[in-house]
């Protein structure tokens, strides 16, 4: 490979201090990474590798990255700083090996500036950045597999140690050696004996982690892949769109790929290796229906490979021109394809991180104020986003999606009819009940989002043996509780038309349309067991907001008796009316009920 010159090592630094910058201006920490914090926390408090005490569940996919923090973590290491470390220098190291790839690969002087293309790109992409800063294990998992494809496509040894690191990292590293092997045979690149050698080299590596999972969880695989993964139709067409927002917004609409696709006789013979890397995985995350996050997550792995890959097929078609025409026509994609990487996904990516950034702000609150209540008494906590929630509490943590949770992952009982936007569909209601958790919290509020959320009101159990308690005079807080002693048998509504409604009419009430809302509760009403008091309780508060006034009243009053009382939002906003109205007595009524029951004690 030519010597980089100074001038360019100085350009190539600043692009990578442009890409530092950019991450820093996106930090944040998923909530999933906490997941991850919390078996640290717990291995490093002598409690060992486990979500919650006395439960040895592999729920997490990231192994090396949680031993690495667990490692530092012992020598007093803020492990959640490191994990944000490791995501930076991954996504550095990747921008210094695109550029030298490049020019390994295109060593003559026309293409030095070429080689600045997948620099570039990386630098100003935003999900590149957004997940380097994440905590999450998926841009070092990234950087693994760019530095272990680049040495298989040079034959070099160092490869099997790279992709075995990935693969401890995450289980797709896997897939990825196999890939290597797969084309290895194919294309006869290396002969049968060396390559036994490398599978042998390869599983001496990775062994050692399914000993210790055997021995030490009981399990092959992780409980993630049992909880997550599923194959029909609903997750192929789910793949598709997933694949297809990736390349409206970072793809160009698929010239990215084709570019390359198109090249294969006009790059290098060393490139056909990613080539087929990157096709296959794309089918691959086709086939998973893509991530349950947003942010093109699965994409991070590819993204370094489709740049090289775009600029090494685009330097194919424009080899024949003169240097001049070559350096003007090159500097010009580069701008505008940076320009467009930049610029098409901005806004959805900081809207994703605002979002993220309130659901882990939600979550911490609430622990705060369970914990306020409750001081340092034991209790169980069902929710489905577990992860900031789990790591900055003691409690008992059940994850309704079943990450963490053996019974729900391994024996999910679905129930159809169930509509939703959550690809996570695994979930065992009846199980959960028997767990008897003291609290079960939603990650929106009182409006059932997730499909295990929704199920819950198909048992009698949850519908009369917990009610919403909450927190703040606006009620933006709320979180199931469970009546003291109840011991009520469980049975399911068999039609979950009801549920559906319920939380569209709560959504379209949320937005202040309130016809809309009005008319789902009704619909709701019509078709939902007998004792659901909370639509009678969400048409009341309609009605009052619309200015029916007596209308109002009548259908909290009569939700509040449905539930012997504790109905206490109804109560609540009884008990204001009638005081607006100037009858403190009836006012008294109400709010004194209400407020010996809305406590987490």
């Amino acid at each position: 490979m030519p010597k980089i010159k100074p001038l360019y090592m100085i350009i190539l630094a600043a692009l990578v201090a442009v890409y530092v910058f950019h991450a820093f201006s996106l930090v944040f920490t998923q909530d999933d990474a906490f997941i991850s914090y919390r078996y640290v926390k717990n291995f490093l408090g002598g409690i060992g590798l486990v979500y919650n005490p006395g439960e040895r569940v592999e729920g997490y996919t990231n192994f090396l990255f949680v031993i690495l923090m667990a490692l530092f973590g012992n020598y007093g290491v803020n492990y959640i700083t490191l994990s944000k470390l490791l995501g930076i220098i991954s996504g550095a190291s990747i921008i210094i090996l695109s550029f030298i790839w490049f020019r390994r690969l295109f060593p003559d002087r026309k293409y030095e500036l070429p080689a600045f293309g997948a620099p570039v790109l990386l630098a100003v992409n935003s999900a590149f950045a957004y997940w380097s800063i994440s905590g999450l294990e998926t841009v070092m998992f990234a950087a693994l597999i760019f530095w272990g494809i680049f040495f298989a496509s040079e034959k070099k040894h160092i490869m099997v140690a790279m992709l075995a690191l990935a693969t401890l990292t995450r289980p797709e590293g896997g897939l990825v050696f196999v890939l290597i092997i797969i084309y290895y045979l194919m294309t006869k690149f290396m002969n049968r004996r060396a390559i036994a050698g490398l599978i042998a080299a390869y599983a001496l590596l990775i062994i050692p982690q399914f000993v210790f999972r055997l021995s030490y969880y009981g399990d092959l695989l992780p409980n993630p892949f049992y909880a997550k993964t599923g194959w029909s139709v609903g997750y192929f067409m789910a793949g598709l769109n997933y694949v297809w927002l990736f390349l409206k917004q970072y793809g160009f609409v698929g010239i990215l790929i084709i570019v390359p696709l198109v090249s294969i006789t006009r790059i290098p013979v060393r490139l056909r290796l990613p080539i087929f890397i990157m096709t296959i995985y794309i089918f691959y995350i086709i086939l998973v229906g893509g991530d349950v996050l947003h942010g093109h997550r699965f994409f991070i792995a590819l993204i370094p490979l489709i740049y090289l890959l775009f600029f090494a097929g685009l330097s194919g078609w424009l080899r024949g021109i003169n240097d001049n025409k070559f350096i003007t026509i090159s500097v010009s994609i580069i701008l505008i394809a940076a320009f467009l990487t930049y610029g098409t996904p901005y806004k959805w990516i900081r809207s994703i991180r605002k979002t993220e950034l309130g659901l882990v702000e939600n979550m911490t609150y609430w622990t705060k104020v369970i914990s306020d209540a409750r001081g340092n008494t034991n209790y169980s906590i069902a929710l489905s986003t577990i992860g900031a929630f789990g790591y900055y509490s003691n409690a008992v943590v059940i994850d309704l999606l079943g990450l963490t949770d053996r019974t729900i992952a391994r024996n999910p009982q679905p129930v159809a009819g169930i509509e939703t936007t959550w690809k996570e569909k695994n979930y065992n209601i009846p199980y959960l009940m028997k767990r008897n958790p003291d609290l079960i919290l939603f990650s929106t509020g009182a409006k059932p989002s997730s499909p295990a959320e929704k199920a819950l009101f198909l048992s009698s159990e949850f519908r009369k043996g917990y009610y919403p308690i909450y927190h703040t005079e606006k009620y933006m807080y709320t979180i199931f509780r469970r009546k003291p002693n109840y011991d009520g048998p469980d049975q399911y509504y068999p039609d979950p038309r009801f549920i559906n409604l319920y939380a569209t009419a709560l959504n379209y009430n949320s937005h202040g349309k309130l016809d809309i809302a009005y008319e789902y509760a009704i619909q709701s009403r019509q078709c939902s067991p007998p004792d659901f008091y909370l639509v009678v309780a969400l048409m009341g508060e309609i009605q009052l907001r619309k200015g029916d006034l007596q209308k109002g009243i009548d259908l909290l009053e009569q939700a509040f008796e449905m539930s012997d009382g504790y109905a206490i939002i109804a109560g609540d906003k009884l008990g204001r009316t009638y005081m607006q109205m100037g009858d403190s007595t009836r006012a008294a009524k109400y709010l004194d009920v209400s407020r010996q029951y809305n406590t987490l004690n």
